[in-house]
């Protein structure tokens, strides 16, 4: 009796383990990228941080946020130039910000009833209101012509805690970096 238990243990164990990694695996955003395949990347060592951009409902804390995550990453891998004439890319980053709203509607409903008279219960509509960030780095030669791009849905403004915030937006900015051509 006790092997039973034992083997039913051990199934019921690897199963989770099996569903906890797939969990894990499926937790990073993709991250879509387009270039200019005829740019060539190996001669880029230094770079220029312009002037991040921002469109829909986003705070100035959000864009400082957003450029200091992207300097951070980017000066592990690159110099910073001091001014844009002398970098080898530019670098732009944005975050778009659209409010949403999702409306989710109960299947489960019963009715019944003869004829015109009859009795039933609907369950009442969920309406769940959102915000949706995309961050985008853009990867510019110095007469300003697209090299490179990169963007991916952000999931910062989850995190009350500003700290929380910033670590997670390095993250999603190493993620980005991490899909650029290495020089």
């Amino acid at each position: 009796m006790s092997a039973i238990l034992r083997s039913t243990f051990l199934l019921r164990s690897g199963i989770l383990a099996l569903v906890v990694l797939l969990a894990s695996c499926a937790s990073a955003p993709p991250v879509a990228v387009d270039y200019d395949p005829q740019a060539d990347f190996s001669n880029l060592h230094s770079y220029y941080l312009l002037d991040p951009l921002a469109t829909g409902p986003v705070s100035p804390l959000e864009i400082k946020r957003m450029k200091r995550a992207a300097d951070d990453i980017l000066r592990q891998r690159y110099m910073a130039a001091d001014n844009a004439e002398s970098a080898d890319f530019l670098v732009r980053v944005q975050l778009h910000s659209v409010d949403k709203v999702a409306v989710y509607d109960d299947t489960l409903a019963f009715y019944g009833g003869y004829r015109y008279w009859g009795f039933g219960w609907r369950a009442p509509l969920h309406v769940r209101e959102y915000r949706e960030n995309t961050l985008v780095m853009d990867v510019l030669s110095p007469d300003n012509s697209p090299l490179w791009s990169g963007s991916l849905r952000s999931t910062a403004a989850r995190y009350d805690d500003p700290v929380q915030r910033q670590q997670q937006l390095r993250e999603e900015m190493a993620q980005l970096l991490g899909r650029f051509p290495l020089n």
